[in-house]
């Protein structure tokens, strides 16, 4: 196994190992080293595995015999994915992954997708499951770079169709293998910056890449929830160079059970890492909404200032007191930053639609967030009040001259040897 590089290929050899063998012989066709790692353990596997079941249980701790008929299917599941996470960031750790998959029902899908949960975003990663469609399977996603093809077919008992099925996903890990960049580096070598971006600063985000187009290259991530999720830890890995964070809005969703995800550290990674940041406050002041009807928010809509962005789609806006509690915890995360960080407020809107004269545009909840924010941080994390709305080219303009300050401030403080 040690010097060469291998598909892995993840799945239970005691439901799953004829099915497993047919992909295996695939993959081998298709000029690959594929290598099989069983979390299986409801009885005997139905094929050699390169790594067993009892080695996965061994690595957690527990012998695989103690787990087979155990009515504790919880806890079974938390073992094999601990003791199966460890054995691959092992393998991944000594350079001998090139790609992962799985195949399975929903189970498989659940127990594979924590399993390669926190595995390196350069190594593509497939899940083939019979439970793609179930609700609930948007969560296998991560942050990782999963991709989850729908089977459509029972995973159990190989037939034309099944094996058709296998065929295209033999082809798809080996497509996403054979594509893969190489150590991840930009194509023009330019230094990456990341930028959180959503569509109520759509122009604001296209002038700042045209802007710094020349000198970087400038990697957005949707403002979902997840996607920034997928940012920090990329941040966190030494990909970007500097960070220009136009939305960091989840953290008011995380707090206030809005729609967009967050984590614990949103707003604190690049901070941390002394990696220079310009932030804005898009959507700092709402919430998202999505997937209600109308009905279902009425009682709510008819307490708060809101707009629909489609049928299934609203931004609701806090209220003064929610406000005053978010503004601290964005302080406190921004007074974490070790490195230069720069605040810019478009004292004009924070959204696109937050025009002057717009019922939605609040003047004084903007200042008061100003105030509240200027009182909390630091000396070091400066606060600019720009007078412009946030998805102008004025305040783009004023992005990019921040950015381009916090730049040469980081650079100063390494200095010429460090660079």
């Amino acid at each position: 196994m040690p010097g060469k590089k291998h598909i892995v290929l993840i799945g239970t050899l005691d439901t799953k190992g004829e099915e497993m063998g047919y992909l295996k012989e695939l993959i081998i066709r298709r000029g690959h080293h594929p290598l099989i790692i069983d979390i299986g353990t409801g009885g005997e596997p139905r094929l050699k595995a390169d790594i067993t079941a009892k080695e996965v249980a061994h690595t957690a701790g527990v012998q695989v015999e103690s787990l087979r008929n155990s009515q504790e299917r919880q806890k079974v599941t938390e073992i094999m994915i601990k003791g199966a996470a460890e054995k691959l960031d092992e393998l991944c750790r000594n350079g001998e992954v090139e790609g992962m998959m799985s195949i399975g029902g929903m189970s498989s899908m659940i127990m594979t997708s924590e399993i390669m949960e926190n595995m390196p975003f350069s190594i593509p990663k497939l899940i083939v499951s019979s439970g793609a469609s179930m609700p609930g399977s948007h969560r296998v996603f991560g942050t990782s770079g999963i991709t989850l093809m729908h089977s459509l077919i029972d995973i159990g008992g190989l037939n034309f169709l099944l094996k058709a099925q296998l065929n295209r996903a033999a082809g798809a890990i080996s497509g996403m293998v054979d594509g893969e960049i190489s150590n991840l580096k930009s194509g023009n070598d330019l230094p990456m910056v990341a930028m959180s971006v959503f569509g109520y600063v759509d122009n604001c985000a296209r002038f700042i890449s045209d802007a710094l187009s020349e000198k970087y290259e400038l990697i957005r991530f949707h403002a979902a929830g997840t996607p920034e999720i997928a940012m920090e830890k990329l941040i966190e890995d030494g990909y970007f160079c500097g960070v220009i964070d136009l939305v960091p809005s989840s953290i008011t969703n995380q707090k206030f059970g809005g729609s967009r995800t967050s984590w614990s550290r949103r707003l604190e990674v690049a901070g941390e890492k002394g990696i220079p940041q310009v932030i804005a406050p898009a959507g700092v002041n709402t919430l998202s909404r999505v997937g209600f009807t109308p009905e279902e928010l009425a009682p709510e809509l008819a307490k708060r200032k809101h707009n629909f962005m489609d049928d299934r789609r609203v931004t609701v806006y806090l209220n003064i007191q929610e406000l005053e509690d978010i503004t601290l915890l964005y302080a406190e995360k921004l007074n974490k930053a070790v490195g230069p960080t720069k605040f810019l407020v478009p004292m004009k809107g924070w959204l696109s639609i937050e025009k002057e004269g717009s019922s939605l545009y609040d003047r004084h909840s903007i200042q008061l967030f100003v105030d509240i924010l200027k009182k909390n941080l630091k000396a070091e994390v400066e606060v600019v009040e720009v007078e412009e709305n946030i998805d102008s080219q004025a305040f783009a303009k004023a992005i990019v001259t921040a950015f381009n300050e916090v730049v040469g401030k980081a650079s100063a403080k390494k200095g010429p040897s460090d660079q």
